[in-house]
């Protein structure tokens, strides 16, 4: 199995040790779980996309399309 060293502050080593704790696990089964966690959700928290339409708010409106002639010249690549 792998092994990662992690260099933290003190404040984060704390925060670390006590959220493993809570949920009965050691350090780096914790650590492995939130890494893990992360690539799951490609970086969006949980429950992230559920919000996508729950504000009921008529004033959040699609923007009118921006004409391209507007848009800054571009170097060819």
């Amino acid at each position: 199995m792998a092994q990662l060293s992690l260099y933290v502050d003190d404040s984060t080593m704390e925060d670390l040790r006590r959220d493993a704790a809570r949920e009965g696990k050691t350090l780096s089964k914790y650590a492995a779980g939130v890494l893990r966690g992360r690539k799951e959700h490609n970086g969006w928290p949980p429950g992230f996309f559920n919000l996508y339409g729950a504000c009921d708010d008529d004033t959040f409106v699609v923007p009118p399309e921006i004409p391209w002639e507007l848009d800054a010249p571009r170097k060819t690549l």
